[in-house]
């Protein structure tokens, strides 16, 4: 029980994963996204149950898509910032799970 509870201060307390990533060529061409960062809050989820350890992998998923502009690709048609956006994107993903440091997450990465 008292674990429990600071289990759960320590995952408020760490409610953010800052990203961190190569230096990638932004979609417009030229501006880097070196240290872009988007906040992922998971205070909310039992990230030790596999139900709460999937929602938490699809939030850095889609943060790590939206940092890298992944999402807005279709309207880039460049293969190359295509090429580059993803490889942005699992390195991303890649540092955001590493952080997270959460075995069933790892797993479900890694799966």
């Amino acid at each position: 029980m008292k674990e429990s509870k600071v289990l759960k201060g320590i995952v408020l307390t760490a409610a953010v994963v800052a990203f961190s990533f190569p230096a990638i060529a932004a979609a417009d061409g030229g501006e880097s996204i070196i240290g872009k960062s988007e906040k992922v809050a998971y205070a909310d989820l039992n990230v030790h149950k596999e139900a709460g350890a999937k929602q938490l992998y699809r939030r850095l998923q889609h943060a790590s898509k939206r940092v890298c502009g992944v999402e807005s690709l279709k309207f880039v048609g460049s293969i190359s910032v295509v090429s580059q956006a993803n490889r942005c994107y699992r390195a991303t993903l890649d540092s955001a799970v590493a952080k997270v440091n959460n075995t069933a997450v790892t797993e479900i990465h890694e799966g």
